[in-house]
């Protein structure tokens, strides 16, 4: 049985995320990052459903307006459970868009963090099994054909 990784961390400043992935690794969750949306919604189909996302609304590239934009153009957009972050973040900002939990004012206490992971993972235990991620619950649909026929990964 191998742990997939459930939440994943958005955040810009390597300090800032370091920090948040040490906090929730240490606390026994599996995570992962990237330094902004568009490394984000790349990751999104290596993650198990349902994720969590800790996202950062202010970032370069990619901002997390926007990348909550984009993940709502995704069919799987409500596997995705959000928390958004910022230092000038306001509720109303966001209630247009699905998955939202509820917003976290930087700075904050790395306990709330871990306290809303904490909850993510109560609330989707599974009792029959493992979870895995997108890309590997979509190999046995296409079949070994459809996957001889993928590109290669470089």
């Amino acid at each position: 049985m191998r742990a997939v990784t459930k939440i994943l961390v958005i955040e810009d400043d390597v300090l800032v995320r370091e920090s948040l992935v040490d906090a929730l690794a240490g606390a026994g969750h599996r995570v992962a990052s990237a330094r902004n949306g568009v490394e984000a919604l790349a990751m999104l189909d290596q993650l198990a459903r349902p994720a969590l996302l800790v996202l950062d609304l202010q970032m370069p590239l990619m901002d997390g307006l926007t990348f909550l934009n984009e993940l709502r153009k995704r069919p799987d957009h409500s596997a995705f459970e959000i928390l958004p972050m910022s230092a000038t973040v306001h509720q109303e900002w966001l209630e247009r868009f699905p998955g939202v939990l509820r917003t976290m004012r930087k700075p904050f206490d790395v306990r709330d963090l871990l306290a809303e992971a904490e909850a993510f993972e109560s609330r989707h235990q599974s009792p029959a099994g493992p979870v895995t991620p997108a890309s590997e619950e979509a190999a046995p649909v296409l079949g070994p054909a459809a996957a001889a026929a993928a590109p290669e990964e470089s």
